[in-house]
Parts: structure tokens; sequence; C-alpha cells
């Protein structure tokens, strides 16, 4: 294993497979109007970070996908959770400026106001290690969707959540501590690469944007077994994809509840599967060595 991806697995003593009962969604009451748009819901972690805000009884979801067929079942379930909550589909290709402005336009119009984004929507295609084999195609996409779709969402959403008064303004990337990786059977070119520009790209929000109280994460969901997961991973890896597919919206949903307290993690990386209790309580030393992101070292 890459000894970065290590250090980041044990960053808190203490890991979660599954939603523990101190992170239930059910238990979370979100604020009156509260309103949030999770682009990339149709299936595996965005279906259920949004069943996770349901439970959590958000006022208004917006949810998207480059085909709105997919997200119907979604909302539907939505609505069984969360009858008296507002659910809105709309289409849209992350990687396409044009759907991303769309999608912006349309939240702002019926919505009037957006607290949380989060950005869910990946691509990860065929796993390969050596620049010299598989197609450039592959690596094109996954750049197209994980990094620009990244800086398309903050272009278009930023001014959204910077906007809506009394907001919680929060921009949540689901990234992936593949970010981090450099070696190993997973170590695929174009999605790590991708990914390790889309941590830096919330960095960048946390350093543009901060100071107007826009809170910027990256949350790594956690190993789960999704649809594009067993797409690609190779075989000797899918028996560590263990982690429950409702963690990372648990997470979402604890985070976006005390959102504008957590500036001191803004344009950082966490994992779902941390103990955030056990996070909360290195606020001191994260911020004085300024943890939890790419640093280039020079001793």
């Amino acid at each position: 294993m890459d000894p970065r991806v290590a250090a980041v697995d044990g960053f808190t003593k203490t890991n979660h497979k599954s939603v523990p009962p101190s992170l239930d969604p059910a238990t979370v009451r979100l604020e009156d109007g509260f309103t949030v748009c999770i682009i990339g819901a149709s299936s595996g972690i965005g279906e259920h970070v949004a069943y996770c805000f349901a439970r959590a009884r958000v006022a208004r979801l917006v949810i998207s996908s480059r085909t709105i067929s997919d997200l119907e079942v979604v909302a539907a379930e939505v609505n069984r959770i969360n009858p008296l909550g507002e659910i809105d589909i709309v289409e849209c290709d992350v990687s396409k400026a044009t759907a991303v402005e769309a999608l912006a336009d349309y939240v702002r119009t019926h919505c009037g106001r957006l607290d949380v984004l989060v950005l869910n929507a990946g691509y990860a295609g065929p796993v390969i290690t050596k620049m010299d084999r598989g197609s450039p195609e592959w690596v094109q996409r996954a750049f197209e969707v994980n990094a620009l779709g990244t800086y398309l969402a903050a272009h278009y959403f930023v001014p959204l959540l910077l906007q809506t008064e009394d907001g919680a303004k929060g921009f949540m990337a689901i990234g992936s501590i593949a970010g981090c990786i450099r070696r190993g059977p997973i170590a695929n070119t174009g999605y790590t690469v991708s990914k390790f520009a889309q941590i830096r790209l919330v960095e960048y929000l946390h350093e543009q944007y901060s100071g107007e109280g826009l809170v910027s994460l990256a949350l790594h969901p956690g190993a789960v077994m999704t649809r594009m997961a067993r797409g690609n991973m190779p075989e000797e890896f899918l028996p560590y994809m263990t982690d429950e597919v409702d963690l990372c919206g648990a997470v979402c949903v604890f985070l976006s509840k005390q959102i504008r307290d957590l500036s001191w993690l803004g344009g950082r990386l966490i994992s779902a599967t941390w103990d955030m209790e056990e996070l909360m309580a290195k606020k001191e030393q994260v911020v004085e060595r300024d943890l939890l992101k790419f640093t280039l070292l020079t001793e």
C-alpha cells in the first residue's frame, strides 16, 4: 500500500464502516428552508446522500444526473422518507458548462436559495497503471468530470451559495483518498491524478472565498462497492470494498448541520470513515500544522 494512503486511513484511532448511532441522520434537524443540491445523485453514494438528507427532513432537495429517468426512482424514495420536503430533479452533465450553468439557474430561480452543494459526480474508467496503455479518452473523461466538473460547479454555484442570505455556504466535493495514491494495483492514472486536481481546486476555493463565509472541503466516501467501482476495480481489490454506501451521506448531513462552525476544515481532504468526534477534537492540531492538505516537502 502507498504509505500516503495508510497515513490518511489512520488519522483517527476509531474508524467506521457503517453509520454509527451518533451520525444517524434521522436524529438531525436542519434549519427551516435548508436547501441542498446534489450533483450526481442517480445511484450509489449520491443516491444515498439524498436519502440521508431526506431522513434529516431537509426542506428542499435538488438532485441531478446526466439522465433524468435515473432520478425518478430516487425522487420517489426521497418523497417516501420525507413527504413534507420538496424534491426537484434536473438533468445535468457536470462536464458541460452550459448544463452546470442551467442547473445553477434552476436552483436560483425555483428555490431562491442554496445552503449546501454536494458534488458527487465522478468518473473512474478502467484501471490503467501505465501511461502507455489504455485509451487517452478514458483519461480525458476523468479530467472532464472530476477536475473540470469541480471547477464548473464552483464557477456557477459559489456565487449562489454566497448570495443566499443567512445560508450555510457549504461546498462539499465527494473526493477520494485515491488522489494521494502514486503506486499499487489501483493507481489508475486518469482517476487518481484528476482526483488530486479536484482536491487542489477545493483548497483554492478555501483560499479564494473563505473570507466570504464559504466552507469548502473534499470528502472521501470510504471504500464502497458502487456500480462504478465494480465495473473498474481490479478483482484482487474487491474484497477491500467493505464500507457502507450510506456512511458518506450521514457525514454530509453531520457536516451540513454545523457547517458555519467548520471554517477550520476548509480546503482540506477528510474521510467519511473517520470518527467525527475524534476529528473535531483534533481542530487545534489540524490548524496549527495545516494538516490534510497536499504540500511540497523540502526537508
